[in-house]
C-alpha cells in the first residue's frame, strides 16, 4: 500500500448483520483508488467472530481496504476507549476515524452521466475523494474533522419524543495523526465521541480546532418509539457517563488540549 489516508476504528461484539451492512458502504461508496485500512477490535468470548472474520476480509480481498483484527479480553461498554486505544495503536493512517457496528457512508448523487442514449447514468460522490480533498484543504490549525451525521429512523417530532429525527455533526469525529501522536492517546473516555468534541473546544490563534468533513453518514442507533436509544437505560452507560465526567478524565481531556496547545506554539 501507499500512504494510508485514514484508519477506521471499528470495536465490534456479537453484531454481525450489521457489521456487514457497515463495512460494505465503506467499500462500496470508495473509489477504490485511494489506501484505507479498516482496524477491527473482537472480544476472545464473542462466538461470531469465528464466521464473521472470513466474510470481512472476502469483503475487501483485492480492494484498496486493508483490514487488520484483532482479538482480545472484554473491556465491556464502559470500557470502549481501551478498543480504540489499542487500535489506534495498530494504525497508520493521516485520518483516525472512530466507527461503529451501527452506522453506514451515505451515497451521494452528484449528478449524470451522459450516454447519449435514452437513459442517463447517475454519478455519486466518492467518500475516500471527498475526504481526501478535505484532508488536502484542511487548515493547520484543525485536528478534529466531523461528519454530517443523519437520523431517518428516528421518529417525527412530537411531545413524548426524546429524540426525533434530524442531522448533527455531534458524533464519529476525526482525529488527524498529528494530534493523536502529540497527545499520545486516543480517549480517556468511555464517550468517545464526547472526548473527542471536548477536546475540539481547544482554540488555537482564535480557533476552535474542528471542522466539518463533506462525508454523509447514516446512524441507526437500537432505538424505542420515542428515539431514546436502548443502550441509554444500561448500567454499562451509566458507568460509562460517570466516567466521563468524572474529574480524571476532565483532567486528561485539559492535558491533551494543553499538549495541542504547546505543540502549536513550537511550530508557529
Amino acid at each position: 500500500m501507499s500512504e494510508c489516508l485514514v484508519s477506521f476504528l471499528v470495536p465490534i461484539r456479537e453484531a454481525p448483520e450489521t457489521t456487514l451492512t457497515s463495512l460494505f458502504s465503506i467499500k462500496d461508496n470508495s473509489s477504490d483508488n485511494i489506501d484505507y485500512e479498516i482496524l477491527i477490535r473482537f472480544d476472545e468470548d464473542d462466538e461470531t467472530f469465528a464466521t464473521l472474520i472470513p466474510k470481512i476480509t472476502e469483503m475487501f480481498e483485492g480492494t484498496r481496504g486493508e483490514v487488520k483484527i484483532i482479538i482480545g479480553p472484554r473491556f465491556g461498554y464502559e470500557g470502549l476507549h481501551h478498543y480504540y486505544n489499542e487500535l489506534a495503536a495498530i494504525s497508520k493512517g493521516k485520518l483516525l476515524f472512530l466507527w461503529n457496528d451501527d452506522v453506514q457512508i451515505l451515497p451521494v448523487k452528484a449528478g449524470w452521466e451522459v450516454t447519449g442514449y435514452s437513459v442517463d447514468m447517475p454519478t455519486f460522490e466518492r467518500w475516500d475523494e471527498i475526504l481526501q480533498q478535505d484532508e488536502d484543504n484542511r487548515e493547520s490549525h484543525i485536528h478534529v474533522l466531523t461528519p454530517t451525521e443523519v437520523y431517518w429512523d428516528l421518529p417525527e417530532p412530537g411531545p413524548d419524543v426524546k429524540y426525533h429525527k434530524q442531522i448533527t455533526t455531534m458524533a464519529f469525529p476525526i482525529l488527524t495523526r498529528e494530534a493523536y501522536e502529540v497527545i499520545g492517546s486516543f480517549s480517556h473516555s468511555p464517550l468517545n465521541d464526547a472526548y473527542l468534541l471536548d477536546l475540539a473546544t481547544l482554540r488555537l490563534d482564535g480557533k476552535f480546532i474542528r471542522k466539518r468533513c463533506r462525508i454523509n453518514l447514516l446512524h441507526q442507533p437500537d432505538s424505542d418509539e420515542k428515539g431514546a436509544s436502548f443502550r441509554l437505560r444500561t448500567p454499562e452507560y451509566a458507568e460509562a457517563f460517570h466516567t466521563h465526567y468524572s474529574d480524571e478524565v476532565s483532567a486528561h481531556c485539559e492535558e491533551a488540549r494543553r499538549k495541542l496547545h504547546q505543540h502549536w506554539l513550537e511550530k508557529h
